[in-house]
């Protein structure tokens, strides 16, 4: 552990891992969940969710009303944990996956769901690990119901409120301040944007501490000064630097800190480059918003 004893706080960056997400066409467009801050050093960013209906003839739809070919658009973020839940529409066996090489057929790299049909919804999950323009299937019916799926580079953004005393240390609310305070777990390149709330009547900074030298340096991350005169403060910076580090505030910064922890590994990533040939047609696409 780097540091003394008594920081707190975690800021975990994570190297290459991914404002929630939107799904479909322009006319049917619905938001994932929302981010949340995450509270223990073991938590990650919420799962996407979201509902594909699949008929051998008609495509792939957001309901079973809307079932098209092509079906709706899917943009979600690198690192992003996908929930799907698959519902086939007729009596045939389908699956999903993404068509990472255009094959018209899943391989071992491939995220590929078990086979679903009318007997039962199917809820499975991924990991989306390679950033691109794919081509998603079902590896029965691979030329009737197919779809787009974006994987964006950037990590999801992040928004986060924090409240600063003196004498108690950080908290999510008023109510919770602590010290240590909470847990802050991120990925690398994240879009972090805080809110920052004076809880006494003391001046407060806030900042990453890389060097653990208790004071701000220029390449850090320090927010400007916030107290009840300038009232809540919204600030943001990007989690440039990977690693386990201290967060402090830089006018007190042995009694508002944060404790460091270690996190490594998260899913491996493949780099893509563009759609793969021969998806057929195109959809509106709704991108994330910002």
């Amino acid at each position: 552990m780097r540091g003394p004893t008594l920081v707190s706080v975690a800021i975990l960056l994570l190297a290459a891992l991914a404002s929630a997400p939107l799904f479909g066409p322009a006319s049917e467009a619905l938001t994932a969940n929302a981010v949340a801050p995450v509270m223990s050093l073991s938590s990650s960013l919420p799962p996407v969710n979201f509902t594909l209906h699949g008929d051998a003839g008609r495509g792939w739809g957001l309901t079973s009303a809307t079932i098209t070919t092509p079906g709706p658009n899917v943009t979600v973020h690198l690192g992003d944990r996908v929930n799907l839940t698959l519902i086939a529409d007729d009596s045939a066996d389908h699956n999903w996956f993404i068509d990472y090489d255009n094959s018209l057929g899943p391989n071992g790299d491939e995220p590929s769901s078990p086979i679903f049909n009318n007997s039962g919804v199917l809820a499975w999950p991924f990991v989306a690990d390679r950033p691109g323009n794919w081509t998603y299937r079902c590896r029965i019916h691979p030329t009737s119901m197919f779809g787009t799926i974006t994987i964006l580079e950037e990590p999801r953004p992040v928004n986060l409120t924090l409240y600063g005393n003196a004498g108690r240390g950080w908290g999510f609310t008023s109510g919770t301040i602590s010290e240590p305070g909470p847990p802050i777990v991120v990925f690398w390149r994240t879009n972090v944007t805080l809110t920052l709330i004076a809880d006494d009547s003391a001046d407060h900074t806030w900042f990453i501490d890389y060097d653990n030298s208790l004071a701000r340096n220029g390449v850090e991350p320090g927010s400007p000064i916030f107290n009840p005169t300038t009232g809540a403060i919204v600030w943001s910076f990007i989690a440039e630097r990977t690693g386990n580090w201290t967060y402090r505030c830089g006018i007190h910064p042995t009694s508002m800190t944060g404790s460091t922890g270690d996190a490594r590994g998260g899913p491996r990533v493949r780099r893509g480059l563009s759609r793969p040939r021969g998806a057929r047609g195109e959809a509106d696409e709704v991108r994330p918003m910002r």
